[in-house]
Parts: C-alpha cells; structure tokens; sequence
C-alpha cells in the first residue's frame, strides 16, 4: 500500500480517530460481536493527499471555511486529495474499505491506462465535500470473507450506484453465497468461495452473473476489454501453474498498446482488444491497481491465457493460469460480450471492402446506458436532422450494445445495440455516422443500414 501511495505523491495523512464504517460494522454485528475478544465496533480513517501540511495549517484551513471561504477551501483540497483508508480494529487485516485514486492514462513505458471500471465516492471530512475516483479495495479477514469475497465485493461497487442498491458488504456476500451450498460445511469463518456460490452471491445481490470459461488468450482479451471499458469489474478466477490453491482478483483496468496488425489476408480490419496487454487488478495480498501482465502460455500442446502478478517489492513475478471469468451485470444487459464481438467482425468487414477511406480499420466493442450515449454524442459531427434523430426520436434500450468503427482519420460509425434482446431476436438499432468520414463518404453506411433493418443517422 505504502508503495501505491508512494507512486501518487502522497504528502500528508489526516487521521479520523472514529469512523463507522457499514462494511466493517455488518461484519462485527454478524461475527466479531461474538468473539471473548472484545473489538471495538468503529474504525479510524486515513485521508491522503498530494500536498503537505501540519496540523496548525490543517486547523487554519478550517478555520478559513468557518469566515466563509468553503467553496474555494474544498476546490483546492478537491486536486490534492488521493482517496481513503479504513483501518479496522483487527490485528491480522487491519486495510477495511480503501479507495484510492488510479493512475495517470500514460504508463512510464509508452502504454495507455484505461481504468473503465471505477466510480466517484463522496467523502465528507471536517464538514468538508470531497471526492476520488476509483474502486474500494480491502483486505480479506478469513472471518467473513476470503480472497472471492474480497474480490466480488470491490466488483459489485461499480453496480450499485447505477442500478440503485447499496453494495453488499463483505458478511452479506458470503451469507448469500452459502445460503444453498456450503462445501465446507459451515459459512463463517469464511474458507473461500467457489464458482457457483460466487453466482449466487451475484444473483442475490440483484445482479446477473456472467459466467465465462478461459478459452485462448486472444478470446479472453477480447471479453476483458469489453467489459472492463464498460465500467464492468471482473472477477477472475487463476490457479498457480502446478500445485496451489485458487485465487480470485478483481480487474479494474487495462493496459494498452498499439492494436496487432491484422495476419490473416482474407480479414481488412483489426480487432480493437489485441491492444490489450496487461491488467490492473485488486489482489487482497499485493493491494490495489498492482499490475500483471496477459500472456499465452503451452500446456499440454494447449495455448492458455496466463497472467504475471508483479508484486510491489523486489520479489519475482507469480505466473497464473487464467480459468474463469465472473462478471456482474445489470439484469437488462442481457446481450453478452461474445454475441456482440461477433457481430462487431461481421459488420466491421463489411464497412472494410465497401468504404474507401476507412484505411487501417479497426473495431472495438462496449456497453453503454442509453442515455451516456446519447450525451456523447455533441462531439460526433452529425447534421441537425440527424443529431436531432439521434436524441429525440431513436428510442434506446437502458444498456446498449456499441460497436465502434475506427479508421486512420477517426471514428466512422458506430452500431447500436438493443442489449435487452436474446441470440433469436437481435436488435440494430441504429447506425450512427462518426466524425472521420464526411456524409458524402459515408453513403455506404445508408445500404448496411437497410441490409440490418435499421435506421441511419448521419
């Protein structure tokens, strides 16, 4: 942690001495309570930030928010703040509730971050407003929940603000978990979850789990940046390469590089998610963001998506074999990444042999609320009539499939996506015209239209 908080310039600490924290407090009512230990029921909080002051000027700030000078107070502390720490009175997992702010979107090598699974969490600090974007982290206690616990509680904090539930907090999810199966045959203390449980935890939660199986590395990238571009964390599911346990990490984040040239002749376009080369993930041992990178690893004469955990000391990297991926999504997102992906090829040959100017295309696939789409669209260069179209007479499903068509010049068209359909009963709503082709290049667009049965914006 210390290492992270490093990274981001971290300067000075604020210590809040009492802090109750429901995640911490649901598990000591369900668990801790019980113990001859007796565990206090509140928790202190750390509040890091980039800039350095002591007490006094602490004290002086305050101060100058009470004569009325708040709004420019929380503005200049709103750019120094880096985010928050739970500390939990448990001697062996102290690290509670943690979100921290991501890193920068350049990597020191070259590479481009993309943290597309984060949200905003509001912190109230001496009266004071603040925010940080990211993702909360914190230990596994081995109490109420192990490594998939952990895991599948930072996944689920992504969903609750867009579908209207407070996130579970770690003693919910594995009373849910076990509340039909148990193999170990008691719930608390937690040993570990499995898939199905995983699932269920999902489920009860008020989400629907997506369930994928590790195919080849090139399939799982595909998935991965998907769904993580999507603001949809990921739990997954790695086992050590001989012999170990299973351990479960959460991504976050993705590590970018240049999108691999297309090999095969017969294909004239490239698949946006080759550009994908590492992942940032929650690990309860090594912290939040620690990175590891996505490789194709042989065994048995079989290729398998593998992932390097790099630790935050000197320690050599830990090499993984990737086995499941868990997902948990909005019960109207009904269309699966697969499905989508593969629509994506089909059109995105299509726009390749039949518009001239659309050189070096690639594709790229994600989910998106109607209406984020929608407000995305002041920057995409349409007439009136179509921008007009497009955001008042189009009607579009809560979460939409997006299939976006780049070229050399930028965007060309994207393809939108009814994603409360099933695999029978498809939906194109809408081809929308993007700001790297003209509306005189783009008649192509008008044809694809009419062969999918959907309207053109442009």
């Amino acid at each position: 942690m210390d290492v992270y908080l490093n990274s981001l310039g971290c300067r000075t600490i604020v210590h809040e001495r009492h802090y109750i924290d429901r995640h911490y407090i649901e598990d000591f009512a369900l668990f801790y309570a019980r113990s001859l230990r007796n565990y206090p029921n509140f928790c202190q909080r750390l509040h890091f930030f980039s800039s350095e002051f002591d007490e006094e000027q602490w004290s002086g700030l305050v101060e100058r928010v009470n004569m009325g000078d708040r709004s420019a107070i929380e503005q200049q502390l709103a750019k120094q703040y880096l985010g928050f720490m739970v500390v939990k009175p448990l001697p062996g997992s102290p690290i509670g509730r943690t979100v921290l702010k991501t890193f920068g979107p350049d990597a020191a090598d070259g590479r481009r971050r993309r943290f597309g699974a984060t949200r905003s969490y509001h912190v109230n600090l001496a009266g004071l407003s603040l925010s940080v974007q990211g993702l909360a982290f914190q230990q596994q206690d081995r109490g109420v929940s192990a490594c998939a616990t952990t895991a599948l509680w930072s996944a689920l904090q992504c969903a609750a603000p867009l579908e209207h539930f407070a996130s579970p907090t770690p003693a919910a999810i594995t009373e849910a978990a076990c509340r039909y199966m148990i193999p170990d045959g008691r719930a608390l203390p937690s040993e570990g979850l499995n898939v199905e449980q995983l699932c269920e935890a999902t489920r009860t939660s008020g989400l629907a789990p997506v369930l994928l199986r590790s195919m080849s590395p090139l399939e799982d990238k595909g998935h991965l940046a998907t769904y993580l571009q999507s603001g949809f964390p990921v739990v997954l599911g790695i086992v050590p390469f001989g012999e170990g346990e299973a351990h479960a990490v959460c991504g976050v984040g993705l590590r970018l590089g240049e999108v691999m040239p297309r090999t095969d002749p017969n294909v004239n376009y490239a698949d946006g998610s080759s550009a994908v080369q590492g992942l940032y993930v929650h690990d309860d041992r090594l912290g939040p963001y620690a990175f590891a990178w996505l490789k194709g690893t042989t065994v048995n004469g079989r290729v398998t998506t593998s992932l390097e955990l790099q630790w935050p000391d000197d320690r050599p990297a830990e090499e993984w074999r990737l086995f499941a991926m868990l997902i948990p999504v909005p019960l109207k997102l009904r269309l699966s990444a697969g499905r989508l992906r593969a629509l994506a090829h089909e059109i995105a040959e299509a726009v390749a042999v039949s518009i001239p100017v659309a050189e070096d295309l690639e594709v790229h696939t994600r989910f998106s609320r109607g209406v984020a789409y929608r407000a995305s669209a002041f920057g995409f260069g349409l007439s009136s009539y179509g921008f007009h179209a497009l955001t008042n007479e189009i009607v579009l499903s809560r979460y939409v499939g997006v299939i976006e068509l780049v070229a050399r010049d930028g965007p060309v068209a994207d393809v939108i996506l009814d994603a409360t359909e099933t695999s029978l009963n498809p939906a194109v709503l809408a081809i929308v015209r993007r700001e790297g082709v003209s509306r005189a290049q783009g008649a192509p667009l008008l044809l694809l239209a009419k062969l999918l049965g959907t309207a053109a914006i442009s």
